[in-house]
Order: C-alpha cells, then structure tokens, then sequence
C-alpha cells in the first residue's frame, strides 16, 4: 500500500503469523499501512526513520519490565512524534499478576494492553481509535435513492469496507424502513419524484427517535439557497452522486474518525435546533464563509445582526442556569418567527446571537432589527416584576462595501453592537462606513496614511488563533494574527495592507509592535504556569537591522520567559531570496534559544533540504496545497518534510470537508476557522484534544 492510500501507518512486533494474517486485512481495509518487524533490532531505525502513529509490541519478544521499559524509551527518543504503544501480553494471567503486569506496562509507557488470547477484533479496534479511524462493520447505512442503479453502485463501495447497507427507492416507505433498519446514517437523494429531500429531513426531524441521525445528501449542484434550506431542514452535508470510494466511505466515515475532542466539537452538527431557521454555530459559520466567496456585490441586500443579552449575569444569578435557558429557547422561537426561509439563526455563545439576513434594502434591514428589539420587550413584560426586563444589545451589519473576509465582517457586527451597549444597551446600532472608501478602491496612499496612524495611535488590533497538534504529546501554539482598522471601524485583513506598509518601508515598526503587543498580551493573560507557546510573523529585513539585537536585549527584561516560548515565521520566499543573510540571523537566533518557522511551503524535495540546512524545524504549507484534492499531493508534501525533520502545520481547515482530508494524510498540526475563530484571548484549553 502507498503512502497516498495511507490513512494511518502501524508497525507490529510479533512472530506470530495467525495472528498477522487476520489482523492486517482488517486494518488495510480502513487505508492502515501495517508493517510487522521480528524483533527490536529493526523496529528502532525504522521508526527512527517514519514515525507510525501505533506500535504494536509483542511482549513475550520484551522479557521483564526493565528491558520493556528501555524499549519504550528508545522508541520514544527516536522521533519527535511519540507513537502510541500498545502491549500483547506475554502470556495468559492469573490472579493478582494481571494487575501488576498491565500496572508495570502502563508505567513503562504503554496506553493499551491486550491479555491473552488475543482477540483480533478487539486489538484491530483500540489500533483504529488510535489511529483515529472507524471500524465500520458497526455501522448501518440506509440509501434513500430514486435510481436503483445509483443504489446500486453505491451499496457494494460501503459493503466492501465493513458496512451494512439497505437501499430505499420509495420514499413514502422511508419512515418505515427507518423504523426496522435503525440506521446509523441516512444517505439521501435532494430530491425525489414525490416529495423533495428538504420536506423528507423535515419529517424525520421531526420524530424523536431521528433527532441526532447523520442526514447527508446526494447532490452534484446545488445553489447556495437551496443548501441553506436543506442544512435549515436538518441535513448535516452534501456528497456528489458522482463520488468514488474514497470520497463517500470518508465522508460517511469523517466524524467516527477525529479524536474525542473534534467529535466534541462537531456534535452540534448533528443536534437539530428546535427553533424556526436556527442553525448550529459551525454549520452557520461554514455557511456564512462559503457565502462569502461566492456573493457577488450588489446581487442581493445581505445583513449580518449580533444580538447580545444586557446584564446578562445579573439574570443567570437571578433565574439560575435553568431559568436563563428557559427564557432564551422561549427568546430564540421568537426570533426564528421574523426569518424568511432564505434566512438563517444561531447562538454563537452563552449570551450572543447572529442571524444572517436577506432583505432588499438597508431600511428594512433595520426595520428587523426594531421588530427584534421590540418583541424582546413583549417577552420581558411577561416575566415577573422581581426580574430585571430581558433586553438586548442589537448590531446591524451590511455587505456593503464588501467585507475582506468573515473577519471583516464579524468585527463589522461587533463595532456596532459594542456602540449599542456602551450606549447603555437595550438598542440597536446600525454600521456605516464612515468613508465611502471601501478595500476595493482605497488607494495606496491611503492605505499607507492608515498604517501610520494606527502605529502612532494604536490603531492595529492583534488576534489568536489557535494551531492544534494531531498527537496528544504535542503541544499546540498561538499564531498572531493583525489587523488595521478603518476610519469606517472595518478591519482590513494582513494581505489588504501590509504589501503597502513594506513599501512605505514600515515593515520594522509593524514587527516591533507585533511583538511587543504579543508579549504584553500574554504577560497579561497569563496568570498562571506555563506561557504558550506562540508564532509570530516577521520579516528579515526586520530583524537583520543593526540594532535589532539590542532592541531584543531590551526587551528581555520584561519577556525574560517568553522568549524561548516564542516561535518566529518568515516567508519562505523571502528566505530563499535571501539565503546567506538567513543563515546567519538563524544561528544568532537559535542561540537565543528562538525555534523558527517557514510559511507558505509547498513541501518539495528542495524546500524540505534547504529549510533543514538552515535549521528550520517547523513550517507551514501554502493554503493551496492543504486545499488540494489530490490527497496524494498533500500526503508527499507532509512525508517530504518529515523526512528531513520538519514538523507541519496544515492551514485553511474552514470546513468538515478540509478537516477530514487533511486528519487523514496526518501532518503535526492543523489550523483553520473551523476549529477555532481568531480571538483577542488566549484561553483555547489545547488541553481538551485527545487521541
């Protein structure tokens, strides 16, 4: 098996042959590269050379608990990424020794043991968890499809690898073969000859005993719309009818085959919100970026509305947890009752709600903003008179002029609905652009003047985003992210300005504010342990100034700490531009004790071979290639990289498409606004990510 097929690689200490032919076709069926060694001897270089994600050891091939002990330690010390170890037992165990063996295997490092006799179902299951894969002869597959012969087709891909599957032509008898087959996942036609897909997950819904099964849809084109309805409806994504094997089993597959921690996060995807037009907050997000790329200015009046709950602790501590609750699902009905059909809802956190509108001009934008705040009165005037009225902040965001990103437009909603609680809340504030100057048409001297004015009156705004790593030993890190604001309170996005800063030549400034803003933010964020770990864009002309070093000498005082949790990125153009002067401002930095990192690398051979040259051990790939569809692209371009000692961050993971793609191919980090939005915090619990 190739490394392009490879969805996990698994090595196996063991002599046993039965056992090897009936655990390797179980796990090659899931894309898992096992190869079986011998003994230790050349189970170390070859994990010294390509790190699998399980090792699989034989302990009657490890006599005693201290040479076990040695064997985890050589295995750990021959690759950064630390394998998951798991022991067979030696022999069959009687008595207290099960306790004492498996407590000796879990202190010399093992996560797993499996007693004697081996049950090869059972090892095949913990090496796929591990893997962070499925076993799917558990799972039940009902094929909702108009076309036999689609159904057909598809049936035999999912029955190839472990699956059940019960094809359903007529509709009318979906409820009942529901009811019988107790699917695990439905895998539905958009549209049927009778009924339409929409009405059919509408009804399903609708039944208590369907609320949280996976509806995905069968569907090769479908306009923005109709995709809001079908998600609105119940669906929880779309397959093309034209997908392969590998596409459809890992889009079944996709949620079963993340960690605990990313099952967590996408569990909202699969709960229905029980008010009219009211999405899951990922779902929502995801639709609103794909929204983003593909609206076309001035083809329809869009709006985004941020809702935020006054004084919303004072009524938590009035009404408790239970009564607040109450009053905001009563909160959301109402709110769902004033949506159209092409528009959508979602609770964005505790207290704060986002809907996306679709009204045919700015007057009545805001005329569904006054209906909003006034039946909030309506609510709160039938509470009791002990509680303080529920009322809301309201801020109204316009597409016009086109937002930059999700960002943009967020900060947007944010800059208005601030203004309204500072006014003293219960209102709605609507945006407007200052300046009719939009991104599109500032020009550079504009742009420059922008720079300057933030730089001398803090003007720039610095956000986090988390990077998370695949292994649970990793840890993650921070990557700050800038932004400049407007004279319209927009947010310009890094790639809206800062090729006009470099040649204002400002470039300097904005690295020295960059990092010191970071450090003073963390100092102030952090009150306890460890700092995080954090990455920093710069550039080198920067930092091959001749006082740069002393300005960093300066700054030691305060940042003492920090420095050696601080990573800092260059752009791998620019250090192949100007390779000579790199390598020697890399080795002053390395003796600082400051770990480097390369962006927008695509993972050639001959990238790989310079940035280990240069002692770079860590480097992000361009956006393009984490977004390729050639899975076997991405696979070499991480394998290149790893080879020569170079970790992986992966960016752009914006949606469950890109997270199962690229979870797959197994790079060291990954990054992306569907894991996690940039923030002005630094409080991500890196802690909650669990192989």
């Amino acid at each position: 098996m190739t490394n392009a097929e490879s969805s996990g690689r698994v090595y196996v200490l063991s002599t046993h042959t039965a056992l090897m032919e009936s655990l390797c076709p179980r796990l090659q069926s899931h894309g898992i590269d096992v190869h079986t060694f011998s003994d230790v001897s050349t189970l170390i270089p070859a994990t010294s050379e390509v790190a699998p994600e399980v090792i699989v050891l034989d302990l009657a091939l490890i006599p005693g608990d201290e040479l076990l002990k040695t064997v985890c330690q050589q295995i750990a010390e021959s690759t950064r990424r630390r394998p998951s170890l798991i022991g067979l037992a030696a022999a069959q165990e009687h008595g207290e020794e099960t306790l004492a063996r498996r407590l000796a295997a879990r202190r010399a490092g093992l996560v797993s043991y499996v007693a004697r006799p081996v049950s090869v179902r059972q090892l095949a299951s913990r090496i796929l968890a591990l893997c962070g894969s499925l076993e799917s002869s558990r799972y039940h597959i009902l094929l909702a499809v108009e076309d036999p012969n689609l159904g057909r087709r598809l049936a035999p891909i999912l029955a190839a690898v472990g699956m059940t599957t019960l094809i359903v032509s007529d509709p009318m008898k979906l409820l009942v073969r529901l009811l019988a087959f107790k699917p695990n996942l439905l895998l539905m036609d958009m549209d049927f000859s009778q009924v339409s897909g929409v009405e059919l997950t509408a009804i399903i819904r609708d039944d208590d005993q369907f609320h949280g099964l996976p509806i995905l849809f069968l569907a090769d084109e479908i306009d923005p719309i109709r995709q809001l309805w079908a998600l609105r409806a119940g669906g929880d994504g779309f397959i093309p009818k034209s997908a392969g094997r590998e596409v459809l089993v890992a889009a079944i597959e996709q949620q079963l085959r993340l960690s605990r921690w990313l099952q967590d996060r996408l569990m909202l995807m699969n709960r229905r919100e029980t008010a009219r037009g009211f999405l899951p907050r990922a779902v929502f997000i995801s639709y609103l970026e794909r929204l983003l790329h593909t609206w076309t200015p001035g083809s329809e009046r869009q709006g985004l509305l941020l809702l935020d709950l006054d004084s919303s602790q004072r009524l938590l501590q009035r009404l408790g947890h239970g009564g607040v609750e109450r009053l905001l699902r009563e909160l959301e009905q109402s709110l769902g009752r004033h949506l159209t059909v092409n528009e959508a809802a979602t609770r964005l956190d505790d207290f704060r709600y986002a809907i996306l509108t679709r009204r045919d001009d700015a007057e009545k934008l805001q005329a569904l903003a006054d209906q909003l705040h006034d039946q909030v009165h309506g609510l709160a005037a039938r509470e009791p008179a002990s509680v303080r009225p529920l009322t809301l902040s309201i801020g109204v965001a316009s597409f016009d002029p086109p937002p930059a990103d999700l960002q943009s437009l967020m900060s947007r909603a944010e800059r208005a609905v601030q203004s309204a609680s500072e006014a003293g809340g219960d209102r709605v504030h609507v945006w407007s652009p200052v300046t009719t100057e939009s991104t599109a048409v500032m020009t550079e001297a504009v742009v420059s003047r922008l720079v300057k004015t933030a730089l001398a009156q803090d003007g720039l705004r610095m956000l986090f985003q988390p990077i998370l790593p695949l292994d649970s030993h990793t840890e993650g890190l921070y990557e700050a992210q800038i932004r400049l604001r407007t004279l319209s309170g927009d947010e310009l996005s890094p790639a809206d300005f800062l090729a006009v800063a470099a040649r204002a030549a400002l470039m300097p400034s904005i690295d020295r504010w960059v990092l010191q803003r970071t450090w003073q933010t963390v100092v102030a964020q952090t009150t306890s342990g460890q700092p995080p770990r954090l990455l920093l864009h710069q550039n080198l002309a920067t930092l091959m100034a001749s006082d740069w070093l002393n300005w960093l000498r300066q700054q030691q005082k305060q940042i003492a700490p920090l420095q050696s949790r601080t990573v800092l990125e260059f752009q791998f153009a620019e250090i192949r531009r100007r390779h000579r002067e790199a390598a020697v401002l890399f080795g002053r930095l390395a003796e600082q004790g400051i770990e480097l990192c390369a962006a927008n690398v695509t993972g050639s051979e001959a990238e790989a071979h310079e940035l280990a040259r240069l002692g770079v051990k860590l480097a992000k790939l361009t956006i393009a290639v984490g977004r390729s569809t050639d899975q076997t692209y991405l696979v070499n371009s991480i394998q290149t990289l790893r080879l020569h000692g170079v970790a992986v961050i992966v960016p752009g993971i914006d949606s469950p498409d890109d997270l199962r793609r690229v979870w797959m191919c197994r790079p060291e980090y990954i990054q992306g606004h569907y894991l996690q939005l940039p923030s002005p915090d630094l409080n991500f619990d890196f802690q909650t990510l669990i192989q």
